[in-house]
């Protein structure tokens, strides 16, 4: 069995531990040895939930985003333990999840002996795996311009938020293959499809961002996704229904809910109509 240690970074404006994000964690812990940081001040109290999980959490600013946290705990944990292990998981808290065995997919790709891989692919600006979920084996973890990679991270700059995007042409170009676990054959957005991704792919998470703003990021009913996931999984919706309960743009997974939350919308825009 490979010994995995997953390096899990987190950001919350309200800088609390949801509790979707301590069942990824505990799901996580499962195969794994989970180091959790945030970018934000997170009370003690709150990072004690996710210590029956974790081997270490902690927060501090840093405004560098995901890869910021990253390389935080790397520089925390240090290359030599790093590399005692087989593989190196790198997630974030923007998907919900898990909602199917996550062990069964790394049985999957282990059979195909990539260097390193992700859930799913993205071809915004430039192919790449997408890094809210991304696995890197022991060979990988051995490579000086690996460790470059990391030691060149520049926080709260502009170039934050596409070291994703740089991530596997860099290793492809070291001569490392990688590839992902849901194919992109139509070259779009695959996670604003979490239905599908999840009925036929068994995909085990779903993107946050998807039901947090759905105009932009959602291309299926929103009334459909509470009966799929019980349909399909054993994770808890009312974990995602808590996540999202102030946010506006969130109608609800299922029906009544859906209804609830957009007579209130309505209402509400009625409100500011008449006080005008």
């Amino acid at each position: 069995m490979s010994r995995r240690i997953c390096l899990f970074a987190g950001f919350d404006k309200k800088n609390i531990i949801q509790d979707y994000v301590v069942y990824l964690a505990r799901k996580l812990s499962k195969f794994s040895d989970v180091y959790y940081f945030a970018d934000g001040q997170i009370s003690d109290k709150e990072l004690q939930k996710l210590t029956p999980y974790t081997k270490y959490a902690a927060s501090a600013p840093h405004k560098g985003y995901d890869f910021g946290s990253w390389q935080i705990l790397i520089n925390h944990i240090g290359w030599q333990t790093l590399m005692t292990y087989d593989e190196m998981i790198i997630c974030n808290d923007s998907i919900y999840g898990p909602m199917s065995n996550i062990g069964d997919i790394f049985d999957y790709m282990e059979l195909r002996d990539y260097d390193f891989w992700g859930l799913t692919e993205n071809y915004h600006s430039n192919y790449h795996l997408d890094s809210y979920f991304m696995v890197f084996k022991n060979d990988i973890l051995k490579h000086p311009k690996f460790h470059e990679f990391w030691n060149n991270i520049i926080p709260n700059t502009s170039k934050s938020k596409t070291y994703e995007s740089i991530l596997t042409p860099f290793l492809t170009e070291l001569g490392f293959s990688g590839n992902s676990y849901i194919k992109n054959y139509k070259k779009e957005d695959q996670l604003s499809y979490p239905m599908h991704l999840l009925k036929f792919n068994r995909m085990p998470f779903i993107r946050v961002k998807t039901l947090s703003e759905p105009k932009e990021n959602l291309h299926e009913p929103f009334f459909r996704l509470h009966s799929e996931i019980k349909k399909n999984s054993d994770y808890d919706p009312t974990l995602i229904e808590k996540h999202l309960h102030d946010n506006d743009s969130f109608l609800g997974l299922n029906a009544p809910y859906y209804a609830k939350k957009t007579a209130k919308t309505i209402k509400h825009k009625i409100k500011n109509w008449l006080l005008r």
